[in-house]
Formats: structure tokens, sequence, C-alpha cells
């Protein structure tokens, strides 16, 4: 055995026998997801999703879809009624910012009952944090946090804007990815997204899409009709450009959160103890099938095993060192029905 495997046993081992200490690295490590995902998401939206005003011209309106997009659609509705005449952009931000925690309450709440507790707790966290760090990313005379409206009025991002979509797109996903790398939520439509890939077994970004694809039409069909007659193209091409923003979001989710990734692995082996051995220590079962080498006529047993992604190599290590000589085949799936084990989220 590796020394790092021995020392990984080892701390193990240490948090099993001690569960006040595991508990409270848990609870850790779930904030520290929270709040470095609010970060990551704050830091986009203001650098990049948010318009920048350079020389007095604002420039072209992304929407994000989620919660977000909602506050947005909210704040170019209350534009167009001419409730927000005469406000600065700033207050504009903040109003955004408003929005953005209150909306996400109910939403949260419904994470509470139907999710688990602590994905809700610190998923209210994560909301709490972004709203504090988008108020002082897009208030710097508030705070002495610059860069963000720095970035934001850059001319390499300000006058290319599909640069400026796919960075927001990247920070956007990676946020909410890690996130839920953390069994955690950026709130907003990303409860709804990990409640139906939660039922369904399946990715959490085909959920997004669809959804967020409301948000983005009402908000880009508001942003048409609030610019029509002057200058309704540059409301079309946000509805594009945020469509882009949505699918490369999106995949970037799908990319790095591996909770509902599966695999299917596929082990020839000559020994009859591997298949009770990966049973007992994987909450999946297997399909043992009977078969013949075809050149050595030898009898071979053929284990069909579907686990998580972040499972293949402890189980490919482990079949390993049952049988070294096992054939091992791994095929990633769309798709399964049926009985499949996930760790609960509390």
């Amino acid at each position: 055995m590796k020394k790092s495997e021995k020392i990984k046993r080892k701390i193990n081992d240490y948090l099993f026998d001690h569960r006040i200490l595991r508990a409270s690295l848990e609870h850790l490590n779930a904030f520290a997801h929270a709040a470095i995902a609010a970060l990551i998401f704050a830091f986009g939206f203001a650098s990049f999703i948010t318009p920048a005003i350079v020389d007095g011209v604002e420039g072209l309106h992304i929407a994000t879809g989620g919660v977000s997009g909602v506050s947005q659609t909210i704040a170019l509705a209350l534009r167009m009624a001419g409730l927000l005449d005469g406000i600065s952009g700033d207050t504009v931000s903040t109003v955004i910012s408003i929005a953005y925690f209150v909306i996400n309450v109910p939403i949260l709440t419904f994470a509470f009952f139907k999710i688990g507790k602590r994905f809700a707790i610190y998923s209210l966290i994560n909301v709490g944090l972004s709203s504090l760090f988008i108020f002082l990313f897009t208030h710097p005379e508030i705070s002495h946090i610059t860069i963000a409206t720095q970035i934001a009025a850059n001319h390499m991002i300000y006058e290319h804007e599909l640069v400026r979509v796919l960075f927001g797109a990247v920070t956007v996903g990676v946020s909410s990815a890690l996130a839920y790398r953390g069994d955690v939520s950026c709130g907003g439509i990303d409860v709804f997204s990990y409640y139906f890939a939660l039922r369904k077994s399946s990715s959490i970004g085909k959920y997004g899409i669809i959804i967020n694809s409301v948000i983005i039409t009402s908000y880009s069909t508001l942003l048409v009709i609030s610019t029509a007659g002057s200058d309704w193209e540059s409301g079309v091409i946000a509805m594009f450009f945020s469509i882009l923003y949505l699918f490369v979001a999106n995949l970037i989710i799908d990319a790095i959160n591996l909770r509902n990734k599966k695999i299917q692995i596929q082990i020839v082996t000559n020994s009859e103890y591997l298949a009770p051995v990966l049973i007992a220590n994987f909450p999946h079962g297997a399909t043992v099938v009977n078969g013949e080498g075809a050149y050595s006529h030898e009898p071979k047993k053929i284990i069909y095993m579907v686990v998580s992604s972040s499972q293949v190599k402890s189980v490919i290590t482990l079949a390993r060192k049952v049988d070294h000589h096992a054939f091992i085949m791994v095929t990633p799936l769309s798709q399964v029905y049926g009985n499949f084990f996930i760790k609960p989220v509390e």
C-alpha cells in the first residue's frame, strides 16, 4: 500500500472514531464550498454579466437565467414602467441583489423540506453571501473592492461581447458546480435542477437549461420591447448571447459535478471471490455471467456493475488487488433505470 493511502486510511479511521470532529469538518467543508462559490458567482456577475458603462455608453445586457435572471427581469420591468427613472446604476444593482435574496427564501424553504436541512441552510448561506458580494463588487465607493468594476470596463471585455459572455458563463458554471460538489447549491433554479436530478437520477445541467430557457426568453422579450424602434437589434443579439451563456454554463456544471454520473464497469476474471468482495465494499449490486475464454477455453466470470463516476477508481483498485490479471472495461452511461443507490443529501 502506498504511503499516501496509508495516511488517508489513518485519517479516515481517526475521524470515524471522533464523530464531533468529523461533523465539524463536514460543516466547515460545506461552508467553504458555499462561500467560495458565492465569491466566484458575485465576481463573475459583477465583472462580466452586469453591463459596464464606458464613456456614457452602456454595454450589452446578458440574461443569466436562474433567480439572478428573474431579478434582472424584475429590474427591467420596473425600468420600463418608469419606476427606476433617475435612479443610478448602483441603486439598480442594489434592487437586483435584494430581489435575488428575497426570491430565494421560498425556494430554499422548499429545499429544506424536500431535499435536506443541511443542503437548504448552506444554500441560504451561499445566497446571502452572493447578495453581499454582489453589493460590494458593484459599489466600489462603499468598499475598496474595485477589481470587478475595473475588469467590466476594460476595453478587451467591453468591446468584445463574446469574450464577456464566455467568461461570465465559465465563472457562473464553476460557481454552481463547486457548490454542488459540496452538496450545496447557489439557490434559486439550482435547487429545482438539483431536486429533479436527484429524483430522476440524471444530470443536473439539462434541467437547468429547460428552466432557464423560459427565464432568458422572458428577459430578452422585455429587452426587445423596451428598445423597439430604437435599438431593437441589440435586444435580439442579447438573446442569442444569453442562450450561448446558458449552454456553456450548464456544460461546465455537468463536466465538473460528478454526483449523478454513472459508469458501467465490466470485469472479466478467473476469481470467484471478486464479486462478493465488490458487493461488500460498495453499496451497489452486480450481475455475474459465466463465460469461457475464446482462446484458452478456461471458465471466466463476467461481472457487470454500475457505480458513480467518483467510485470508479476505487472499484478498479480493489478489483486489481483481488485479481491482478482481471480484464476491466469502463463505459459511461447516460441514464440508469431501476434502483441505484446514491448517498442522500442531508
